[in-house]
């Protein structure tokens, strides 16, 4: 399998096909991408079991991951496995998972819209200053607004579209 380019239909449902596979993903999106390999197994077994598991379950599960399953999304380039610290992490590689499965990862707001809506009451604003009929502090109002948009916009577009809730659906549908 490619590591390069694109993930194809064929890679992405393939590595999808193990529903240990896509709940190793979904409990590393938990976890806020990243976990060590021991509790990703505990995580997986209590998970698939629906109770609370022994040892001896999890290592079985560790062991399993350790072997099959991270390998094979490390293969395809879906997560990165550290051996020094046996800590496995999502890649950004997960998006194509999302683009497959025709998932939208980034935000659905029309940002332009927002802006074009600002422009527009900043224009009235300084209308309203030049004819007197506000008063000068009106203007610092209007510099709130855009600066309080512009923040939850880099937060929408940078802090939570790699918040990979997609990632819920792979094991309740």
């Amino acid at each position: 399998m490619n590591t390069t380019e694109e993930l194809t239909k064929d890679e992405v449902f393939e590595v999808l096909s193990s529903s240990r596979r896509r709940r190793i993903l979904y409990h590393l999106h938990r976890r806020g991408g990243a976990a060590d390999l021991r509790t990703l197994a505990r995580d997986t077994a209590v998970d698939e079991t629906g109770e609370s598991v022994e040892d001896d379950v999890v290592k079985r599960f560790y062991i399993s991951l350790y072997q099959t399953h991270v390998p094979k999304l490390e293969e395809v380039g879906i997560v990165e496995y550290d051996s020094d610290d046996k800590s496995v992490s999502l890649t950004d590689r997960v998006e194509e998972i999302a683009r497959v499965l025709n998932h939208d990862v980034g935000p659905d707001r029309q940002w332009a819209s927002y802006y074009g809506g600002l422009a527009l009451l900043g224009g009235l604003l300084a209308v309203g200053q030049i004819v007197g009929a506000l008063p000068p502090g009106a203007s610092l109002l209007f510099a709130g607004a855009v600066l309080a948009l512009a923040l939850y916009q880099y937060y929408e577009t940078r802090v939570k579209a790699r918040e990979y809730s997609f990632l819920e659906h792979l094991i309740n549908d």
